[in-house]
């Protein structure tokens, strides 16, 4: 999982992603920013794989990544991987 730096409301919602996955989901091992993220970024993919949401180059004040339900973001990606 990859999120911007520029703004704090994209490591809530990254921690939110990261502890929903990690309870829902039984050994699932999630990384934030493993490399260093791209500006304006949220994305949520598997290693070497899948792409389960992608937010690139947003402008503030973030209306896609803001106007998403985080919930039912990690349920959809539960359900993709189970």
């Amino acid at each position: 999982m990859y999120h911007s730096k520029q703004c704090n409301q994209f490591k809530v919602r990254a921690v939110k992603v990261k502890l929903g996955l990690e309870d829902a989901v039984s050994g699932i091992t999630v990384l934030v920013n493993p490399e260093k993220p791209r500006r304006g970024c949220f994305e949520v993919r598997e290693e070497g794989g899948k792409t389960f949401i992608s937010l690139l180059d947003m402008k503030r004040p973030f209306a896609p990544m803001k106007a998403l339900d985080m919930d039912a973001v990690i349920s959809d990606i539960v359900n993709q991987i189970q």
